[in-house]
C-alpha cells in the first residue's frame, strides 16, 4: 500500500511538473519553437529549460522526452526523464545530476529498478530527429553517454557477461526507424568503473555517413539487453557537423573522402609505392568557438579479394607521405584512408570527436620490375620516383 501510495504521489508530482515545464519559455514542440544547435540540431543538449514533453511508455506510465525529440520504445518499458527534474525536483534544483553539458541530461531507467523479485528489467529505447543536410556530403556525429551496470555503487557488482550498449546513430536516408538496415551504428559497451573499479565516465560515441538524401536522420539510443538491478543510463550533448575531408594520392591521383567514386586501379614496376594524404576539417569544425581541433588520418590496407583491413597508419596529425612495401610483386593490394578532427590539447568543453568516412579503396598492382628499358604495359602503368628524405615519413 504504501509502494503504490509513493508512486502516486510520484506520478502526480511528474504530471504537475510537466504541466509547468510545457509552460515554460521554449517547451513548445521543436518544429514550432526557436530551438536551435549545431547544423541544425535542436535542443542537442536536452536541456530543461528548453521543455520536455509528455508520452506514455508501453506499460501506460507517462515519461517526459525532450522538446525537438521523438522517443522510439523498442523493448521493455524504461522510465525516461530530465535527470535535473527527476533527482533535483525542477530545473532549478541544485542536488547534483550526471551532465556533461548545460545543466541538464536524459535519464533512462529500467522499469523496476531496484524492485524485487527481478530488478532491472531488460529495455532499449532510441530518441532520434532529422535534420536537413546535403545530399552526397559527408556528417560526422559525437555524442556523450554514461550507462551505469548495476546502479553508482561502487565496487560495481555488474555482472562480467552483462552490459549497456551506447548508441549512436544516423540514418543517411532520413529514414525514422532504429530497426533499419540502413541506420549506421556506432556502439559503447564500458560501464561508468573499468574493472578495478576506477571511473570511467561518460563515453564520447562517435561516427561518420554520406548523406543521401536532403535528410538524415540521428539517433541516441540505450540497449540494457539483461535483467539486472540498478541499470540506468544518461545521454547528452550531441553534434552534428560536415564532416573533415581527405585525400589519398597514389602517382598524382586522389581518391576523395565520403565520395562515392570506383575504386581505382594503378600499376607500378617493383615493390615499392609512395602514398600521401591531406584534409581539411571543413567549415563547421573551423567554426566552433573556442575549439582547437587537428586533423589526423588513418589509412588501412587489404590484399585485394580479402574482407579484413589492417591498420597501416593511425593518429597521424596532418598531411604527409609514405613508403609503402609489398611483401612481394605480382600481388594487388587495396588502400583506403580516414580523416578525423579531435582536440589533441586544451580546448572548448566537452571534448567532441569527428570522424570522416572511409574513402572508397584504390588499388595498386605491384608488378615485377623490367630487366631492362620497354614499353609500358597498358594505359595504368607508372614508374614512382622512389626517394627517402628525412622527416618526410620514408618519402
Amino acid at each position: 500500500m504504501y509502494k503504490s501510495c509513493v508512486l502516486c504521489i510520484r506520478l502526480g508530482l511528474w504530471a504537475l511538473i510537466g504541466l509547468l515545464v510545457g509552460m515554460m519559455p521554449g517547451a513548445a514542440h521543436a518544429q514550432n519553437g526557436p530551438l536551435s544547435g549545431p547544423a541544425g540540431l535542436v535542443n542537442p543538449s536536452f536541456e530543461c529549460t528548453n521543455g520536455y514533453y509528455a508520452a506514455t511508455n508501453s506499460d501506460g506510465v507517462e515519461v517526459f522526452v525532450p522538446n525537438g525529440w521523438q522517443m522510439a520504445e523498442i523493448m521493455g518499458a524504461p522510465v525516461v526523464a530530465s535527470a535535473r527534474i527527476f533527482f533535483a525536483g525542477s530545473c532549478e534544483g541544485s542536488a547534483h545530476v550526471e551532465r556533461i553539458d548545460g545543466i541538464d541530461s536524459i535519464v533512462v531507467r529500467a522499469k523496476d529498478i531496484e524492485t524485487p523479485p527481478d530488478p532491472g528489467k531488460p529495455f532499449d529505447v532510441a530518441f532520434y530527429q532529422q535534420t536537413d543536410v546535403m545530399t552526397g556530403t559527408a556528417y560526422s556525429l559525437s555524442s556523450w553517454m554514461l550507462s551505469l551496470c548495476g546502479g553508482s555503487a561502487v565496487p560495481s557488482d555488474c555482472p562480467e557477461e552483462q552490459y549497456i550498449a551506447k548508441m549512436a546513430g544516423i540514418d543517411p536516408t532520413g529514414g525514422t526507424d532504429p530497426l533499419a538496415d540502413t541506420v549506421v551504428w556506432a556502439e559503447n559497451r564500458d560501464n561508468f568503473v573499468d574493472q578495478n573499479d576506477a571511473r570511467v565516465g561518460w563515453s564520447n560515441v562517435r561516427l561518420g555517413v554520406v548523406a543521401q538524401g536532403a535528410k538524415v536522420t540521428v539517433f541516441a539510443r540505450v540497449n540494457s539487453p539483461s535483467q539486472h538491478h540498478g541499470n540506468h543510463a544518461f545521454i547528452d550533448v550531441l553534434s552534428l557537423v560536415k564532416a573533415p575531408t581527405a585525400q589519398l594520392t597514389i602517382s598524382g591521383t586522389q581518391v576523395l573522402s565520403g565520395t562515392t567514386l570506383l575504386p581505382n586501379t594503378f600499376q607500378v614496376r617493383g615493390s615499392s609505392a609512395k602514398l600521401q594524404w591531406a584534409g581539411e576539417l571543413g567549415s563547421d569544425i573551423e567554426a566552433i568557438e573556442g575549439g582547437s581541433h587537428q586533423l589526423l588520418f588513418d589509412i588501412q590496407v587489404r590484399q585485394q579479394g580479402t574482407n579484413s583491413w589492417s591498420d597501416l597508419l593511425v593518429d597521424v596529425v596532418g598531411a604527409g607521405c609514405h613508403l609503402y612495401e609489398a611483401p612481394g610483386v605480382n600481388v594487388n593490394y587495396e588502400f583506403r584512408i580516414r580523416p578525423r578532427a579531435e582536440q589533441l590539447s586544451a580546448g572548448v568543453f566537452p571534448n567532441q570527436r569527428y570522424p570522416g568516412v572511409w574513402s572508397e579503396p584504390v588499388t595498386i598492382q605491384f608488378r615485377e620490375a623490367p630487366s631492362g628499358v620497354g614499353l609500358p604495359l597498358g594505359d595504368n602503368l607508372f614508374f614512382l620516383p622512389i626517394t627517402n628524405r628525412p622527416g618526410a615519413q620514408g618519402c
